[in-house]
Formats: C-alpha cells, sequence, structure tokens
C-alpha cells in the first residue's frame, strides 16, 4: 500500500512540477513575477474554501476518493492550459483550478499515510508521503526544462503535465482495493489485531462519540461539533504553535520552489542544480534519516531543524552566481525543511486532543495550501520593488520566528476519563478485556494510539 500510495503521489506532485514552469512561462506573454504571484493567489479563496469544508467533514469523502478526484481536476486544468498562449481569462480560471485542485491532493495523500500509521511513527509514514511529494517537485521542472530543451513548446510540457496527473488518479484504484482489504475497510488501526472485529474505540477518531453513542455530542465527527473540534479547538490546545509553524514554513517553501525558476536565470544560474539537489536532500532524510531516528518529531529534532532553516535563508543571500554555493544552500535547505515540515505536522496532531485530532491533518493542510497560494502575491512584489535580496531577508525573518517557535516544548492535553459507554476503554485500561492482561495491554495500547500523544 506504501508503495502504490507513493507512486501515486509521485506522479502527482510531478504533474505539480512541470506546472511550474508557468512562471517562466507567464514572462513570455508579458507578465513579470508580480503576475505570477497574483495568478497563484487568484486560488487562496477557493483553496480556502475546499480545505475548509474538509476540516468541517473530515471524513465525508475517503482520503482515497478525494486523492483521485483533486488528481482528475488537476489534470483537466493542465490540459486547459496546452491551449493557453496569451495573459487572458483563461489563464487565471486554470490557475485557480491548479491551485485548489493541487491543496486537495496535498491534503489527501498525508491523511492516509496518517491512516496506517501509530502515534510514534506517524511522523515518519507522513514523511514518506510529503517526501515523495518533494521529490515530484522537483523531478517535474527538471522534466520540463528538459523537455524544453529538447524543442517542445510551454503548451506541449503542459500536456506532459496532465498525462501524469491522470495517471496518478488511475493509480487509486489499485490503492483503494488494498486499503478495503484492512480491518476498518480503508481507516486502519495499525495497532488494532487484524483478527479483532470489534467496533473503534469510543475515543478513536471515526468512532462513537466519548460517551459511547453514535449520535452523542461528543462525536469529534458530528457536524455541530465542527466549529469547536476545529480552529477553537486547535487555538486552545498546544497544536496552535505547531500549526503556526506549519504555516510559516509554507511561506518558505513556496517562495523557494515556486520562484526559483526566475531567481536562478537572474543570477544566471542553472536552476536544475536547485531542484535536484534539494529533492535528494530531501528523500535521503524523510526516507533514510527519519527511520533511522528514534522519533523524528522530537523536541530535539524540531529545534535542530528550525536552526537550520534559518541557516538556509541566509545561505541563500551570498549564493551571488557561484553554482557551488547554490548547491550547497540548496542541500542545507532541503535537509532541514525536508526533515522539519513532518514533525511540525507529527506535532500538531500528537498534541491534540482526541476530539481534535481527527481534524489536524485538513487544518494543516488548510493552513499550509492557503499559504502557498497568497505569500507568492507578497514575494512577487518584494522581488519587484527590492529584488530577490530582499525576499531573502524576508525570509530570513520568517524562519527566525519558526526557530523561536521550535523551542516551545508543548506537551499534550490529558485525556479526558470516557463516561458512560466507556466501560469498554477502562475495562481495556484495567487490563479486564477478554484474554486476560495481555489482552488489555492489548486494548490499552490501541487506546493510547488513537487518543494520546501523536503527531500529524
Amino acid at each position: 500500500m506504501l508503495v502504490l500510495l507513493v507512486t501515486v503521489v509521485l506522479l502527482a506532485s510531478s504533474a505539480f512540477g512541470v506546472l511550474l514552469l508557468l512562471g517562466p512561462f507567464v514572462k513570455t506573454v508579458g507578465g513579470s513575477e508580480a503576475t505570477y504571484g497574483a495568478l497563484t493567489a487568484a486560488a487562496a479563496v477557493p483553496t480556502a474554501l475546499a480545505l475548509a469544508l474538509l476540516l468541517r467533514f473530515p471524513r465525508t469523502v475517503p482520503p482515497n476518493l478525494l486523492l483521485a478526484g483533486s488528481c482528475l481536476v488537476y489534470a483537466g486544468a493542465a490540459l486547459l492550459m496546452t491551449g493557453v498562449h496569451a495573459r487572458n481569462a483563461v489563464l487565471v480560471v486554470a490557475a485557480i483550478v491548479l491551485g485548489t485542485a493541487w491543496a486537495v491532493t496535498y491534503t489527501a495523500a498525508p491523511m492516509i499515510a496518517s491512516d496506517l500509521a501509530t502515534d510514534r511513527n506517524r511522523a515518519t509514514l507522513i514523511g514518506y508521503a510529503t517526501g515523495t511529494i518533494q521529490a515530484g517537485f522537483g523531478i517535474g521542472p527538471v522534466l520540463g526544462n528538459a523537455l524544453r530543451d529538447a524543442g517542445l513548446s510551454y503548451q506541449q510540457v503542459f500536456g506532459v503535465g496532465a498525462a501524469l496527473a491522470a495517471a496518478a488518479a488511475v493509480l487509486v484504484i489499485p490503492l483503494t482495493i488494498e486499503l478495503r482489504r484492512l480491518p476498518g475497510g480503508g481507516s486502519p488501526d495499525p495497532q488494532r489485531d487484524p483478527a479483532d472485529a470489534e467496533p473503534l474505540l469510543a475515543s478513536e477518531p471515526g468512532g462513537p462519540g466519548n460517551l459511547g453513542d453514535p449520535g452523542d455530542p461528543g462525536d469529534p465527527g458530528d457536524p455541530a461539533r465542527a466549529a469547536e473540534t476545529g480552529w477553537r479547538g486547535a487555538l486552545r490546545s498546544p497544536s496552535v504553535v505547531p500549526l503556526a509553524m506549519v504555516l510559516l514554513s509554507a511561506c518558505v517553501f513556496t517562495t523557494m520552489n515556486s520562484f526559483q525558476t526566475t531567481f536562478a536565470d537572474s543570477r544566471h544560474l542553472d536552476f536544475d542544480v536547485f531542484y535536484v539537489t534539494y529533492t535528494v536532500a530531501v528523500i535521503a532524510v524523510r526516507l533514510g534519516l527519519a527511520r533511522i531516528l528514534p522519533d523524528s518529531a522530537s523536541d530535539r529534532v524540531v529545534a535542530v531543524t528550525t536552526v537550520g532553516m534559518t541557516a538556509a535563508a541566509v545561505a541563500f543571500v551570498f549564493v551571488g552566481s557561484n553554482a557551488v554555493f547554490y548547491g550547497l544552500a540548496s542541500l542545507l535547505l532541503g535537509c532541514t525543511y525536508g526533515l522539519g515540515l513532518p514533525a511540525f505536522q507529527a506535532r500538531a496532531v500528537n498534541l491534540a486532543g482526541p476530539a481534535e485530532r481527527v481534524r489536524m491533518l485538513p487544518m494543516a493542510g488548510l493552513l499550509f495550501e492557503v499559504a502557498i497560494c497568497v505569500f507568492p502575491l507578497v514575494a512577487g512584489a518584494v522581488v519587484h520593488s527590492s529584488s530577490y535580496r530582499g525576499l531573502f531577508v524576508l525570509l530570513i525573518v520568517i524562519t527566525a520566528v519558526v526557530m523561536a517557535l521550535g523551542q516551545v516544548r508543548g506537551r499534550p492535553r490529558p485525556e479526558p476519563r470516557p463516561a458512560g459507554g466507556g466501560a469498554r476503554v477502562a475495562a481495556a485500561r484495567e487490563g479486564a478485556a477478554p484474554g486476560g492482561a495481555a489482552r488489555g495491554d492489548a486494548a490499552e495500547a490501541a487506546t493510547v494510539s488513537a487518543t494520546g500523544p501523536s503527531e500529524h
């Protein structure tokens, strides 16, 4: 399932990477970095609406179906770009649809990975999904650049992006088949014995409410509780700190990723150096180093990576036209951001209360995607008025704030004791479930996995 998931994500994110050539394409039709930033920002409102709906109804549509649908929509918008030859309304519509569809894709993939995880390895599995996304971000622009060098037009390159997104949507079919074979029909709890056909515990995401009744107002999936367990619940919980870090990191990411083609051109550098180096670094830390670390979302990991992100932003100020320095700065950014973002996401889930956890990934996705839509508008304006040096000064300030937040050591809220229908949970904790003490320990582990400290 992980192989299928990362393959789908790789194809989808490569399609997104190919469409990053929209930046230099806009310049060929008389636009600038500010124009490109405005096009990206145009998707902010529909993206916010789409992810707000996902936040309010996190499991109404299964994540695998969200992933397939968003990939198909993205393919359609990329196909629409194949007919664009000037700055016109079609270009704006295509940019809006591309941004919104990708936001849902980016959010749905980690949700599937989180469903397959335990609290301790959630950062690692989310790292697999998001690391593969970063790989696609690196592969896509390099592929698009190679196709351009081979003589293809921008429109033909966008067509290749559409084909990649469509292939990703098709591959969701076998992924869905495999997910349905899991206990729970695609909402697995890795701590639960596969032979255990008992219903979800009262406090598990997707299970009954905290009082043990499916219709109880304590149910985090009840729309009546959506507002309380959404923004207000997050703002009252320790998760607000890692969520803020996700938001600010998105500003750094979208600037480095989206404006790299035009930045490299302004310094007479080859942007392939950035995308290849950055991608290799992200893959190495998320798929390699994250597996070695006992807990890749620990306080120490978060503190170190945030310091490294600030150092990377500073390094880009002094790159000049030196390809070696350019590669080293890209390497540092890839290592620190690559390990940091899934750790921030994981902590957001781990620090949330039982009622908020099911919505934490969509909330992190909402913040991240709105930021990557809106911030290019700011970045483009800064480049237009103060050049890239001014932009990197702004990024240094942002990463410094992330670094300061990274020193905050949050602790999860105490889990509220269930009442009424929570007897089964209590029995599990006492080791009184059928099968004796060993059975009780397993049930307690399942309960802790579903409701205790976890990361996004």
